[in-house]
């Protein structure tokens, strides 16, 4: 008798369990669309080029310091690196 207060006994689509969780599945939905757009997002990718452009910029004029490496060479070194 008690267990039927509500439509379904509290139990399946029709009890009120089922109402609270319609926010946490929203909540869900969206912390996973907003996880997918950081992921995809094009603003991530220059971050990673330039570091690695730096990187190498780096061990190009410490090659050129040390003398492994000419002057012209390293230009036309530089020069590709820039592109």
């Amino acid at each position: 008798m008690f267990c039927n207060r509500f439509a379904g006994g509290g139990y399946g689509f029709g009890g009120p369990n089922f109402f609270m969780m319609i926010p946490m599945f929203i909540i869900l939905l969206m912390v996973v669309y907003f996880m997918y757009k950081a992921i995809n997002s094009k603003n991530i990718t220059p971050a990673v080029v330039d570091i690695s452009l730096s990187k190498a910029m780096v061990i190009l004029n410490e090659r050129f310091a040390k003398g492994e490496i000419d002057e012209e060479e390293y230009k036309v070194k530089k020069e590709q690196l820039q592109k």
